[in-house]
């Protein structure tokens, strides 16, 4: 957003962000009309903006899928107990769930059959949700596939017309990633996952050594929360059908099974193409998630006939659900706050620091800090110490130093600086994940502070930037 603010132009050799620039250039001009200098004063509200918009939207959405109104509640209050995922924060892929949702509520209320609504009106709604879409399509790279697959599960039941329009709508997306194929593919091997399901499947680990109990603890109530969840959707969809097929709801007071349920799971169907760097079962579960919270909601309460409004046991199963899906989604959303949460300090230090130095390789120990939070982000290659990928993962504590030294001499080539950044949230975040023993960071920073070659260039409260200058060729 700030490199948007600054140039106020894009650089699509840069990153995939650059290329898909929807959300941040949105934010740019946001913060432009505003007067308002960094998004850092107002990204801390996003997930609770982000969280509230959503419900508005799925309530329409619930109200065209014939849920009850006690249903409907139900659902509610499940989506957001249930959504662990944590992509409401300020990024494309909060901005990402609203379009979709939007999309959604657009085809449920006015591109239902049935509607009479005029040819002219259908159309101009149509042309509402691919303007929607073409927004969707330019914030995130996944999300509109997914989008299409969903709204294809409409068209299929006969609950989306015209049904060609998720054709057309993935055509646009299609069209917009042709052009930018050749970066993709080249940065992210994109075509080499095509057909690899289940190893696109897999979660994304963290872990480089023994996991904390802790950390199996957050894990486990995610599994349990997204599996009670589609559980619970499973169920649901076969009351659902039976209560169809029984006669007690017909017509626009009945649930669609088929439909919510396709859209529940077909989702999955994007894995067969991409793992998304390991995060596409995550990104499954989200948009299968206001589907699936719908269809726990047909499970918990099921449809009564009219006039029969005396409380059984029965009546606790709702509140039940929600509480269970509330004490598991307190460990698994919040449970790594330790590391998420980055004082004031650490991120002043970092980001003023990023402000003024001469371009150069950040060597982080572990890639967990406010690195990437200025205009200039561009100049500071972002290579780390320990975990998978780092530079020194494999060298005993008192080589480290030597080995990142000798990777940013052959990085830069002796003509421009490196540097060198410890923070407390990424020694947390190294704890929290069993990356590497703490003493590693004891131990890198007593021989950061007695090389002669280092310099100390910004310190406060736990957070460390040393230098590596370029060699002064001035005497040579």
């Amino acid at each position: 957003v700030q490199y948007v603010n600054a140039h106020g132009q894009l650089d699509r050799h840069i990153d995939i962000y650059q290329n898909w620039p929807g959300f941040f250039a949105f934010a740019a001009w946001l913060g432009k009309a505003a007067g308002i200098a960094t998004p850092l004063a107002y990204a801390k509200w996003a997930q609770l903006v982000v969280e509230l918009a959503a419900l508005p939207l799925l309530r329409l959405c619930y109200a065209e899928l014939g849920l009850t109104q006690r249903q409907r509640w139900a659902a509610l209050l499940l989506y957001p107990a249930a959504n662990w995922i944590a992509q409401d924060y300020f990024s494309p892929q909060a901005f990402g769930t609203l379009l979709s949702l939007t999309i959604f509520a657009i085809a449920l209320r006015w591109l239902r059959p049935g509607q009479g609504c005029p040819a002219a009106q259908r159309a101009a709604f149509a042309l509402l949700a691919a303007g929607v879409y073409w927004v969707l399509v330019t914030a995130h790279e996944l999300s509109p596939y997914i989008v299409a697959v969903q709204l294809g599960a409409l068209a299929v039941t006969g609950r989306l017309r015209p049904r060609w329009l998720p054709l057309g709508l993935g055509a646009i997306a299609v069209a917009y990633l042709l052009p930018r194929l050749s970066y993709v593919s080249a940065h992210y091997g994109l075509l080499q996952s095509v057909g690899s399901f289940f190893s696109n499947a897999a979660p994304p680990s963290f872990a480089f050594g023994t996991v904390p109990a802790s950390e199996t603890t957050i894990r486990e109530a995610a599994k349990a929360l997204s599996a009670g969840i589609w559980l619970l959707a499973l169920i649901g969809a076969g009351q659902a059908w039976r209560a169809r097929r029984s006669g007690r709801v017909s017509g626009r007071d009945a649930v669609p099974a088929a439909a919510l349920l396709l859209m529940t799971f077909s989702p999955v169907l994007v894995l067969a193409g991409q793992a998304y760097g390991n995060e596409g079962i995550l990104r499954v579960y989200l948009f299968s998630l206001p589907w699936a919270a719908a269809l726990a909601a047909v499970a918990l309460i099921p449809a009564r006939p009219a006039g029969r409004r005396r409380f059984h046991l029965a009546a606790m199963l709702a509140p039940a659900a929600v509480a269970a899906a509330v004490v598991l989604f307190l460990p698994a959303f919040f449970g790594n706050d330790s590391s998420n949460v980055m004082t004031s300090s650490e991120v002043n230090t970092v980001t003023g620091f990023l402000r003024t130095a001469r371009p150069g390789p950040v060597y982080s120990a572990v890639g967990n800090a406010p690195l990437s939070d200025t205009a200039r982000y561009n100049l500071f290659p972002l290579p780390t110490v320990f975990g998978s990928g780092g530079v020194a993962a494999a060298r005993p504590a008192s080589g480290v130093l030597g080995e990142v030294e000798r990777d940013a001499l052959s990085y830069t080539r002796g003509r421009g600086p490196a540097y060198v950044v410890i923070t407390p949230s990424m020694v947390t975040y190294m704890r929290a994940m069993g990356i590497a023993p703490p003493a590693n960071i004891t131990r890198l920073l007593a021989d950061l502070a007695r090389s002669p070659r280092w310099r100390l260039v910004a310190a406060s409260h736990g957070t460390y930037v040393y230098e590596l200058p370029a060699p002064d060729r001035s005497s040579r």
